[in-house]
């Protein structure tokens, strides 16, 4: 197992922009709330002079449901590109499969925010095939 230093730091470059990918869309679900005044813990309407509801307005689970899909992509991503980045892989695979995951992410976290399909599924779709290519990368790694 030989790391290529260049291609482990593409790795730690696109994850730290998946992690800030994250962090938007948590800094959008307060924001959201916030606007709305309405807040689901009883204690946030309080402090926050709004009304407590059973559900959030439909513009914060927006964004919460953006943000549910990123919590289900980012992590797989991130374990399969470190494996990959473990396998030996050079600093130009590395590039063409984790920046475009990592845009494919952020595209598609304002695709969602927008509304704007096909562009939210075209986007969905371009992140899943980078896994699946890293998936059959580790495969034939392990085979070789």
């Amino acid at each position: 197992m030989h790391v290529q230093p260049e291609a482990f730091n593409v790795y730690l470059i696109c994850v730290a922009a998946l992690a800030f990918n994250l962090w938007f869309l948590v800094f959008m679900i307060g924001a959201r709330r916030a606007k709305a005044k309405q807040f689901v813990n009883p204690e946030d309407a309080k402090i926050f002079k709004g009304e407590a509801v059973a559900r959030d307005a439909e513009a914060v689970e927006r964004v919460k449901a953006a943000h549910r899909n990123a919590l289900e992509n980012i992590p797989i991503f991130a374990i399969l590109a470190l494996l990959y980045v473990m396998t030996g892989a050079s600093k130009s695979s590395a590039m063409a499969y984790f920046v475009t995951f990592t845009a494919s992410r952020w595209l598609h976290s304002f695709m969602y925010l927008g509304g704007l399909q096909p562009f939210r599924t075209l986007t969905f779709a371009l992140g899943l095939l980078v896994n699946i290519g890293l998936s059959i990368q580790l495969l034939l790694a392990a085979l070789a």
